[in-house]
């Protein structure tokens, strides 16, 4: 493989009319029966079994100790039990709760994102896992629980300035939680991070215990492991004007760890209902390796658009058939 064949081909495969399309039809969908949409989903992920998916510069980790174990193991499915990790090569094991800050585009949506992840490891393969209890966005997303789903939030900024300090405000007034805080990347230190952690950890992301419907699946991302090979560790003092209003009493106030990658990540995501599940990390970094790129067709926004369709068609039917039944009462 050339030594940006695999950048440009996640990058092709992201399309800004496909995202307007979805973005426009996106919030439509609320319409179709969960049935659908899952049945739509699992057709779609056989024609384009992957995403593009790019996390812009300066994606953002704080990571918090657990101190209520009981509630961590009751926010993930029953599939997966929680793990002691380390972040750097360098730290202690602990039990993690980590809040991901970052923009993001891919094949089907764009925008700012915020994951909280409880880290686990899968009872089924072993590895460690990065499993997603909730999250807020600016944009589309899809789950188990929920569909396809419009923005969770309209506050959610994540930017950077002049002066290297990275800016994080993404709240949720309905929810009443918030993560908002801001952190000096200047001096932090570049260095290698732990290997089974991140390696791990993207090729097994769960969902959490609700939004999984407790389920055990876990999608994969495959990817160059120097993606994650080494992150920028922030000073926990530098973190400055931080209020994280996310499940007061499950972690210790206090951040832990703190990082974020200077550089674009690229990665092929499965798509959703799609799992190529791996027992082990060396399994992805040889279908990295061998991927044959050509081969990938690219991402299409038909099969949402079908379900809009269907979803829209079947109202019609339904409202038709009340109105009609309606009309006969009236009329006797």
């Amino acid at each position: 493989m050339s030594k940006y064949k695999f950048i440009k081909k996640v990058e092709e495969m992201i399309k800004t009319e496909d995202i307007a399309t979805l973005r426009l039809i996106g919030p439509l969908l609320k319409y179709v029966p969960g049935k659908f949409q899952a049945k739509a989903m699992e057709n779609s992920s056989k024609d384009n079994p992957y995403l593009g998916f790019v996390v812009d510069p300066y994606s953002t980790f704080l990571f918090y100790e657990l101190i209520d174990l009981d509630w961590a193991r009751r926010l993930i499915p029953d599939g997966f039990e929680l793990e002691k990790t380390r972040v750097f090569s360098d730290g202690q094991p602990k039990y993690y709760i980590a809040f991901a800050s970052f923009n993001v585009k891919t094949s089907a949506f764009a925008g700012t994102r915020l994951e909280v992840n409880v880290i686990a490891r899968s009872k089924k393969t072993g590895l460690i896992s990065w499993i997603i209890v909730d999250y807020d966005t600016n944009t589309l997303s899809h789950d188990a629980l929920k569909g396809v789903i419009d923005s969770t939030t309209k506050q959610a900024i994540f930017t950077t300035d002049y002066e290297g300090n990275i800016i994080v405000d993404i709240s949720n007034p309905e929810r009443n939680r918030a993560l908002i805080f801001d952190l000096d990347s200047n001096g932090a230190e570049y260095k290698t991070v732990e290997k089974s952690f991140w390696l791990e950890g993207n090729l097994s992301v769960g969902y959490g215990r609700d939004i999984s419907k407790n389920s055990p699946a876990a999608f994969a991302m495959k990817f160059d492991p120097r993606e994650v090979e080494k992150a920028c560790r922030v000073d926990v003092n530098k973190i400055n004007s931080i209020e994280n209003t996310w499940y007061p009493g499950l972690f210790n106030k206090q951040v832990d760890e703190a990082l974020y990658f200077p550089f674009a990540q690229h990665y092929l995501s499965d798509s959703p209902g799609n799992y190529s599940e791996h027992d082990h990390v060396d399994e992805m970094i040889k279908e990295f390796e061998n991927l044959d790129l050509d081969s990938i067709p690219p991402y299409s926004a038909e099969a949402l658009r079908k379900m809009v369709k269907i979803g829209l068609i079947s109202n019609s039917v339904v409202i038709t058939i009340l109105l009609f039944i309606i009309l006969v009462l009236l009329i006797k």
